[in-house]
């Protein structure tokens, strides 16, 4: 009984550190394939196909909105209905950043101030004081405009 009193902290921290991380593995998991799917998505639609250049205006803010909806709630018409939820919780359109590489025909889709939420929130104390029940989650792709 002795031998469970000692080891019972131990192996819960070490339950409760797998689950922790697994848990951050999916979600970094999902944010990187909506970023990877939102780049070949605009990195297909983007060029206008004549003359090889990338769409400008009207027809660029299209195809960026569409692909950051694809990115947050996994398709290009966003949540019309209003009973979507998006891939991960608290991420928004605004997360989401197209960025055009004119001179070399690239598109990157990146995310900005998206934060990594823990399963058990502010209740998870750190050693050094203070929570780290959340912490930014950066992800970047580019690809080449067909």
């Amino acid at each position: 009984m002795v031998e469970l009193v000692m080891t019972a902290p131990i192996l819960l921290l070490l339950l409760f550190g797998t689950v922790v991380f697994s848990e951050w593995l999916i979600q970094y998991s999902i944010l990187n394939d909506a970023v990877r799917d939102a780049a070949r998505y605009v990195a297909a639609k983007a060029s206008d196909g004549t003359d090889g250049l990338l769409l400008q205006g009207a027809d660029w803010t299209t195809i960026v909105n569409q692909g950051k909806n694809l990115a947050v709630w996994g398709n290009i018409n966003g949540n019309v209905s209003g009973t979507l939820t998006p891939l991960l919780p608290g991420l928004t359109v605004a997360n989401i950043s197209v960025a055009e590489d004119t001179a070399a025909l690239n598109i990157t889709v990146s995310t900005t101030g998206y934060t990594y939420q823990s399963l058990f929130g502010a209740s998870m104390p750190s050693f050094l004081g203070g929570t780290i029940a959340t912490f930014p989650l950066s992800i970047s792709t580019t690809m080449r405009a067909l």
